[in-house]
């Protein structure tokens, strides 16, 4: 099912929320918190930067 047709159970609607969350939320919408950019691509920018430092 989905979220206009319903759920057949607790577990389907629950998977649903932990894909929004993970999928679009913490992924993809950028968030003020990390001037703007989507968690990936600041967690990208974090490593790249101490992994150049490193070197």
């Amino acid at each position: 099912m989905d979220a206009k047709n319903g759920y057949d159970n607790i577990d389907e609607a629950w998977q649903a929320v932990n894909d929004y969350i993970w999928g679009y939320y913490q992924s993809v919408r950028p968030h003020s918190f990390n001037e703007y950019l989507t968690p990936s691509k600041k967690e990208r920018l974090y490593f790249n930067k101490n992994l150049l430092s490193t070197v």
